[in-house]
């Protein structure tokens, strides 16, 4: 995470962006969470990076545990912003060290009106991931049973039904209002749900883009395992219909 503020301040983020720019000297991909405050940080962000000549995909809106995987596969720089008790911003494939410092300095590579970089928008990005992601799973292996799925009011909830289809289980949704500055309910009502219902299988999508997996059936269903990729989950998912 490079970038967090209680208050919403698209000047700040505008520098940001120019320091993002100036280190990428390049093309990055940008995305974001269902969040207004979100929606319009990216805005005030991609300003400042596009002012120094590097040019955006952006892939709207999309779950951060998505986007990193996504910019890996394509081998580019990404720039996430989310809301969680703040705007955050976090960046993968740059050195977020020589950004601070770009930022403080405020050294940044001033393009000219001719080269200001140009913004492509990638709208479909998600559905090209999950299809991609799902190819490689394309073996009739099922989890089966009940999931309970805490999306934390994420993006996260796009992933299904798509997910569920493929695996063959059952989803029980909780804080999937993505759009919500409410708070979702605590880590606790969710493992509460999970020892008393009938579930297989607990994930909980935090908004800083890991994924909590619980094992509902083992003596202490409230250890988990963490992931920062989709792929890694994929294949533990895998393992588990085996």
């Amino acid at each position: 995470m490079l970038y967090a503020s209680e208050k919403f301040n698209p000047e700040e983020l505008a520098l940001l962006g120019r320091a993002i720019g100036t280190v990428a000297h390049s093309s990055v991909i940008v995305g974001r969470d269902g969040r207004a405050i979100s929606r319009y940080g990216k805005r005030a962000m991609v300003v400042g990076i596009v002012s120094t000549g590097s040019t955006i995909m952006d892939v709207r809106l999309i779950p951060l545990i998505a986007l990193r995987d996504f910019a890996m596969k394509k081998g580019m720089p990404s720039a996430y912003v989310y809301y969680d008790d703040g705007i955050k911003v976090e960046v993968s494939g740059l050195d977020p060290e020589e950004i601070e410092t770009i930022k403080k300095s405020r050294t940044f590579i001033e393009a000219q009106p001719n080269d200001i970089g140009a913004t492509v928008y990638y709208p479909n990005a998600l559905d090209d991931f999950l299809r991609d992601l799902l190819r490689r799973h394309s073996s009739k292996i099922r989890v089966g049973g009940k999931v309970l799925v805490d999306a934390m009011n994420t993006p996260a909830v796009l992933f299904f039904p798509r997910l569920s289809e493929r695996f063959g289980f059952d989803v029980e949704l909780m804080n999937d209002m993505m759009t919500s500055y409410l708070p979702p309910k605590p880590r606790e009502v969710f493992l509460h749900k999970l020892r008393k219902g009938d579930y297989r299988l607990g994930l909980r999508f935090r908004p800083d883009g890991v994924v909590e997996v619980y094992e509902a059936s083992k003596p202490k269903p409230e250890e988990k395992v963490e992931f920062r990729s989709m792929w890694k989950l994929m294949d533990y998912l895998k393992k588990m219909g085996e």
